[in-house]
């Protein structure tokens, strides 16, 4: 009788071993990312702007994404004991599709996507999550919901100049620009 009970709850232990392995294997990152960046200087596009003689910037993908990672960055840390470790991001006009790698109290490393959308609130760029989800689960927003980022794009530019307005174009931002006096 107590090998039967012994017996049996080693098979117990042994299916939820393997039952846990199974689950890290599906939610682990299927690639590499990380959340280096470089700085972007808006007001290096000045050629740019006497090339085309129109008061605005054009801010690619990739300067999009060297933003984002860069606030991202600094607010890897997440509620319920998630930190961000990696992303990589894809502009869709004002949305934002990320490929992110998370990790899960300090232990288990998650890939997932995640989706956020852009938004102008002078003078801020805002960035609010809409969603996540891990391979084809969505995830509840009440289980990793960031609080939304403000990127204060006047900091960027020379103090003369102000933004008049931002357009969200489906893989850049214009930034309008204004004199200030």
């Amino acid at each position: 009788m107590l090998k039967k009970i012994i017996a049996s709850i080693a098979a117990l232990a042994l299916i939820v071993v393997v039952l846990l392995f199974i689950v890290i294997q599906y939610v682990k990152p299927t690639e590499s990312l990380d959340l280096t960046y470089r700085e972007i200087s808006i007001s290096n596009k000045i050629a740019d702007i006497i090339l085309s003689r129109k008061l605005e910037v054009r801010l690619t993908e990739d300067d999009i994404n060297q933003l984002l990672k860069k606030q991202l960055a600094d607010h890897s840390t997440l509620p319920h004991d998630f930190r961000l470790e990696g992303a990589k991001l894809n502009m869709a006009g004002s949305l934002i599709n990320a490929d992110v790698n998370l990790r899960w109290q300090n232990k288990i490393p998650i890939g997932a996507h995640a989706m956020f959308f852009l938004s102008w609130e002078s003078p801020n760029l805002v960035i609010q999550h809409q969603s996540t989800q891990i391979k084809s689960l969505q995830l509840p927003s009440e289980w990793l919901q960031m609080a939304p980022v403000e990127i204060p794009l006047q900091s960027y530019l020379p103090k003369l100049i102000g933004i008049k307005n931002v357009v969200f174009e489906d893989k850049a931002i214009v930034v309008q620009l204004k004199a200030l006096q």
